[in-house]
């Protein structure tokens, strides 16, 4: 656990937080903000990615927003829909070469609203053939998709 890093964003205070988040590996950062966002079920946590987004928009923070939104805060309202936005620019931020992004987008294409269509799940899976082919997750749902 990141000491204080969960007080500095509950008390709303980002820059702190910023500070703090730049000292440490970003796969720790994100394992504790998805930990607490689960542990808290706060809207709070989306907002400090928010912050950190406006001050420096990168591919990874897009890929934790989308995360925190998939899963801990899925339940809220819109979350699904907030996703696909993420997902979006990481994808574009990523001039579509990251697998990880692709798949992000292809996993709203199995949710109810199916915010991915079908048509361009199976352009995802293409794409991620195209930069891995032994990618399984794309093999298997473009298999699901041709079926349909």
């Amino acid at each position: 656990m990141i000491k204080n890093l969960d007080s500095l964003i509950l008390s709303n205070n980002f820059e702190d937080g910023k500070r703090l988040v730049e000292s440490i590996d970003f796969k720790t950062f994100s394992e504790e903000i998805l930990y607490n966002a689960y542990n808290n079920c706060s809207i709070i946590y989306y907002s400090f990615l928010n912050y950190l987004l406006i001050e420096n928009e990168t591919s990874k923070i897009h890929d934790l927003a989308f995360s925190l939104l998939v899963n801990p805060l899925s339940h809220l309202e819109g979350a699904y829909n907030s996703a696909l936005y993420h997902a979006l620019r990481s994808v574009e931020l990523t001039n579509r070469k990251d697998v990880g992004s692709l798949e992000n987008l292809l996993f709203l294409n199995t949710i109810p609203d199916k915010l991915i269509s079908d048509e361009e799940a199976i352009k995802i899976c293409k794409e991620i053939l195209k930069l891995d082919n032994k990618n399984e997750l794309a093999k298997e749902s473009l298999n699901e998709l041709l079926q349909n």
